[in-house]
């Protein structure tokens, strides 16, 4: 089931976090230091989602973006078309390296200038999230198959605009929350901490996080990813199995 925050006491937490920040790092320290309620997601049949308070205090002035990435994998995106009554596939197009889940949290928003430049170089921002072809004739069917891959995730909740804002408490410690649904994928992510300063990245921070299946889902995921045909074959003998027992049960009715 869904863990809701304590925020009384997580703004407690923080609130001592930056005490302890100020106490520790000298003024000539890091500019950014940040730390994340927990570093594990575990995943069960009772999991509807969970949410991660972030937290961290700034050493110099400037903005915080935030940005979650999922475990990065190849998509293929499929266009179906009507011919003669059947729906079929009539084309297709692989993007590579993609993130299973993106969400984007910013104090304020970057200037369009310095979102464009820091975009490319960190990586930050949808334009950035699928690669373009290169040959500049595929670029009108790009553009197609990558509104439709957006839509489709956006659409899931795996991708997020703006996961929330980032608020400041006084003028050095910051939070915010990132919300993910039900049906994350498990893996490696990572929690990206970014200090902007004049459209200059100043500072970073990056903390792993773990999202992994627990019980009987984690028991069936490895044994789908790890033996697929025993778990097909396992699979198919259960359905007959089950069938069977049904079908000697209605036997006797």
């Amino acid at each position: 089931m869904r863990n809701r925050l304590p925020f009384p006491s997580l703004r407690g937490i923080a609130a001592a976090f930056g005490l302890l920040v100020m106490t520790v790092f000298p003024a000539s320290a890091a500019p950014l230091v940040a730390d994340l309620s927990n570093y594990s997601i575990n995943i069960d049949s009772n999991f509807t989602g969970t949410r991660l308070f972030l937290f961290g205090a700034r050493n110099d002035n400037g903005d915080i973006v935030v940005v979650i990435r999922g475990p990065a994998r190849d998509y293929i995106v499929r266009r179906k078309e009507e011919v003669a009554g059947l729906w079929v596939n009539r084309g297709r197009m692989k993007f590579l390296n993609v993130p299973d889940f993106y969400a984007i949290a910013a104090s304020k928003p970057l200037p369009p200038a310095a979102q464009f430049a820091l975009g490319r170089q960190l990586g930050i921002g949808q334009e950035s999230l699928l690669s373009a072809p290169i040959d500049p004739r595929l670029q009108p069917q790009y553009a197609e198959f990558a509104d439709a891959f957006l839509r489709h995730q956006y659409g899931r909740r795996l991708y997020m605009r703006d996961a929330g804002s980032v608020q400041f408490m006084a003028e050095t410690l910051f939070k915010t929350v990132v919300e993910f649904p039900d049906d994350i994928p498990p893996g490696d992510y990572t929690a990206e901490i970014y200090l902007i300063s004049d459209g200059e990245l100043a500072g970073m921070q990056s903390m792993p996080i773990r999202v992994v299946k627990s019980g009987l889902d984690e028991f069936l995921y490895r044994s789908a990813h790890d033996t697929p045909a025993l778990y097909g074959l396992a699979a198919v003998a259960l359905a007959l199995l089950i069938g069977w027992a049904a079908g000697r049960i209605f036997e006797k009715i």
